[in-house]
């Protein structure tokens, strides 16, 4: 009975995940999303041929050979004719759930009873991670850059010469995924090297030499990285990176940094413990632990890289790096209930229990927001895409230069996009009928000074947000806020993300309400032409249920800036 019911928790955990990203997950494209579009049009001027397609495929960007994403864009585009972005997003929910499956084969080596693997999935599945989890390309590359290094690891483990091979395969598709894949190959020469393979140890070593040459058949050198300014920036970024899970409170540079020293210190006692053999020692080793540490390997080393070429903009904590993060944490748990008798006492384990359910709700309060205000700013962009070929999920800059395969991909219906949430006829006759309470109390534009790092230097840019912290009245957890803009001059209707602020941590748990009253949008200087708009909040129920409040001021777009009238 244990058993049963401890499975239907872990169950219960992973079939949430896959809810709540696929409930906040809308088919349209985000920044680096628009490169499976751009892949899908050069291939297609180029009429598909073989040649094209394949240097389509190794082109790099960014750092970054993406063959195996589009190789999988490619696919689909035969069997379907077009992309779909959320079916992506949802190959990187079943690529995570693969992830974790790794982790719990090695904790069934332990023979542990079950219910001590529960603080696993709510230490794991949590919006944590939503960069990846939430967003097509760099989800797919992360996930199946991760999914292929625990195969080769696996395939590893096998020991045999076939094996063996079909892992440095796995390896060469992680290095044609993601400027990281490369670093596979160490994780699976650690292995090796753990048993004084010193054979396959080489020969891992020559597949890694071969695959990066063949890489770098062709390469451009990304804008991203460059080498650290102090020293203090890279170990606090090599350290927070690993333990990020710790970001979700105040000063999460410092308990990252704290939580990571922890790990690497527990995963360097047990490494040093495998070095035994070197010592000719008998080995303590417990099975699967040379799986765990070798997983950790190939997440120190890429911590460690990322820590070396992106911590000149300052400490590296950023969730399109998290799914590592999730991945440490549970790997030190397995570690230590495996090595230590403390972990394993009942009262522990209980306690340890409650704090990561704990930890995965806090989670979901803190990460929720910003992913529903992702999942909102992108079905206002369906609309606007469809109604006006525009778009505010990214700067005009990017779309600009992205046209040119942008347009063409939308008009040849490769680039497909579902029905927007409501039609632009409908909101023209909501705005001529006035319907909904019309309210502007305590509107305001508040503007913010922010400094982006480049690297030629900081760029000072100026935000702004159009809000209201009374009304309208709150909405609904599940529901979607817009803030409508109507052109006075030209009529036309844009759509923006407009969810209202988190309530504080009292009232949610007194009230039950985690929104507050109003609205939030949030507009860059450029992201309107110049004229005066009507404006509008319009709320859209899960069941398609709308309620549309007419605001009483205006908002004017003038030489870069905002003002209501």
């Amino acid at each position: 009975m244990p058993r049963l019911v401890s499975g239907l928790i872990i169950g219960l955990v992973i079939i949430l995940y896959l809810l709540y990203n696929l409930f906040f997950s809308v088919n349209f494209p985000f920044q680096d999303d628009f490169l499976i579009i751009q892949f899908i049009q050069a291939a297609s001027e180029g009429g598909f041929s073989f040649d094209v397609v394949l240097h389509q495929m190794f082109l790099t960007f960014n750092d970054h050979k993406a063959t195996t994403i589009r190789l999988i864009a490619l696919i689909e585009y035969a069997l379907t004719g077009h992309q779909n972005f959320r079916f992506y997003i949802v190959l990187v929910s079943l690529n995570v759930i693969y992830i974790f499956s790794f982790l719990y084969i090695q904790f069934r080596k332990t023979k542990l009873p079950l219910y001590y693997f529960i603080p696993a999935p709510f230490l794991f599945f949590t919006p944590l991670f939503h960069e990846v989890s939430g967003w097509a390309l760099n989800g797919m590359q992360h996930t199946f850059l991760t999914a292929f290094t625990v195969t080769a690891i696996l395939l590893a483990s096998r020991r045999t010469t076939v094996t063996f091979w079909l892992a440095m395969a796995f390896c060469f598709l992680a290095t044609f995924t993601h400027g990281n894949g490369v670093l596979s190959f160490p994780a699976v020469v650690f292995y090796f090297l753990c048993f004084k393979d010193f054979k396959k140890a080489t020969l891992a070593t020559i597949s890694m030499i071969v695959c990066l040459a063949i890489y770098l058949i062709g390469y451009e050198r990304g804008q991203a990285g460059h080498l650290p300014t102090d020293l203090l920036s890279m170990f606090s970024s090599l350290f927070g990176f690993i333990g990020s899970s710790m970001s979700l409170w105040a000063g999460k540079e410092f308990w990252s940094a704290l939580w990571g020293i922890f790990i690497v210190g527990a995963m360097l006692v047990i490494t040093l413990k495998a070095a035994a053999i070197y010592f000719d020692k008998p080995s303590t080793l417990k099975p699967g632990t040379i799986e765990l540490l070798s997983l950790f390997a190939f997440i120190f080393i890429t911590s460690a890289v990322i820590a070396l070429f992106r911590s000149w903009t300052g400490t590296t904590i950023a969730s399109r790096f998290q799914l590592y993060a999730a991945l440490s944490t549970v790997i030190c748990y397995i570690i230590l209930l495996d090595y230590t008798s403390f972990f394993r006492k009942k009262q522990v384990l209980i306690t340890v229990s409650v704090l990561s359910v704990f930890y995965w709700v806090y989670a979901h309060y803190v990460f929720t927001a910003t992913v529903a205000s992702k999942k909102t700013t992108y079905l206002a962009d369906v609309y606007n895409w469809k109604n006006n070929h525009d778009m505010f999920s990214v700067e005009k800059s990017i779309t600009r230069n992205a046209d040119f395969y942008l347009t063409p991909g939308y008009e040849k219906g490769f680039f497909r996009l579902p029905e927007p949430v409501i039609s632009e006829a409908e909101l023209n006759d909501m705005f001529e009928k006035g319907t909904g309470e019309k309210t502007a109390d305590n509107m305001y534009v508040e503007d913010w000074k922010v400094t982006r790092m480049l690297t030629d230097g900081p760029e000072l840019l100026t935000h702004y947000f159009v809000a209201s912290n009374d009304k309208p009245s709150r909405k609904s957890l599940l529901s979607d806020r817009f803030l409508v803009l109507k052109n006075v001059q030209t009529g036309a209707v844009h759509l923006m993300n407009a969810n209202a602020k988190v309530e504080a941590r009292k009232q949610i748990l007194t009230t039950g309400n985690y929104y507050k009253p109003g609205f939030n949008t949030f507009l860059r200087k450029d992201d309107l032409a110049p004229g005066v708009y009507q404006l509008a909040i319009l709320d859209v129920e899960v069941s398609g249920e709308k309620q549309f409040y007419m605001l009483d001021k205006s908002l004017v777009a003038k030489g870069g800036g905002f003002t209501l009238q």
